[in-house]
């Protein structure tokens, strides 16, 4: 082999070296941050973001702040998702203290349907463009029961004062 073909191959060599080398087999992520609100509109105070990429199976997570917004991470804080079509949950912690006649309230509280892939059902997509604003929408667990029309009609007698009770 002559010198200058040998050259031209350790250089070849070395470029293909250094290039591997450099390469960290992440996919790229674009910025990614938005808020969490109840159907009301009212923000959700506190909990944690987090999107499974369809595609690739990579997940990205954010902390919800006291005013519902997040920014979402995969790799480095801040750095958002990968593009495309996301399964999202919305996940909280939720105390409940073991004191006598205590009582928690589940104002703010997500339905626990959001935290769960198999059943939260909310969908995100995030396009390669320098910023992407989300908007998640989750119900809220409710204080009182809900009944739907005609349910426990049996427990309910009507009274003197109030036929329809």
């Amino acid at each position: 082999m002559s010198t200058r073909l040998s050259r031209c191959f350790l250089l070849f060599l070395a470029s293909a070296i250094l290039s591997a080398g450099c390469s960290d087999g992440r996919l790229p992520t674009y910025p990614a941050s938005g808020q969490v609100v109840f159907e009301d509109g009212s923000p959700v105070h506190v909990g944690t973001v987090e999107l499974k990429s369809r595609e690739h199976n990579i997940h990205a997570r954010g902390e919800i702040g006291i005013d519902g917004r997040f920014s979402l991470s995969t790799y480095e804080s801040g750095d958002g998702a990968v593009a495309g079509k996301h399964d999202c949950v919305v996940v909280q912690m939720v105390m409940v203290e073991e004191i006598s006649g205590f009582r928690h309230s589940t104002l703010g509280v997500v339905h626990p349907r959001f935290g769960s892939y198999r059943t939260s059902e909310l969908l995100v997509d995030v396009a390669e463009k320098p910023t992407n604003e989300l908007k998640i929408t989750v119900g809220r667990l409710s204080d009182r029961p809900t009944h739907s029309a005609g349910e426990h009609a049996h427990d309910h007698q009507p009274s003197p004062n109030n036929p329809h009770r």
